[in-house]
């Protein structure tokens, strides 16, 4: 399961809830795609994946394929992250595709709201 919310116009939180297999991520993709495409700069997104459950590496290669298309409109991102041990075949696997200078793991929503820079914002 995921969810998508428009914070403002070029700032986006998204949440992957339980388990993400790659036809659900697909569709974010379709859905975060048609969200994005009037966006040219300044794009800010989080990735909040501290609440999954199962993360197919394949769905992982589906989001950041999707985040690395829009490097160029991409001003941060950041990847949340927390300690779960069934993960962390995924989670080693995120942080070797993952890095990128405008790209960030992070462990709390704060900590990825401040590399953003939208502490400002409130997210639910």
């Amino acid at each position: 399961m995921y969810r998508i919310e428009k914070l403002n116009n070029s700032y986006f939180y998204l949440k992957a809830i339980g388990d993400f297999p790659p036809p659900e991520a697909k569709k974010f993709v379709e859905e975060f795609k048609e969200l994005t495409s009037s966006i040219n700069e300044d794009l800010r997104v989080i990735v909040d994946i501290s609440d999954a459950i199962l993360l197919n590496i394949n769905s992982i290669e589906l989001i950041l394929d999707l985040l690395k298309s829009n490097n160029q409109k991409l001003y941060k991102s950041a990847f949340i992250i927390s300690f779960n041990p069934p993960l962390s075949e995924e989670f080693k696997y995120l942080f070797k595709k993952a890095q990128y200078k405008k790209r960030k793991l992070v462990h709390s929503l704060e900590e990825a709201k401040k590399w953003i820079e939208i502490e400002n914002i409130d997210i639910k």
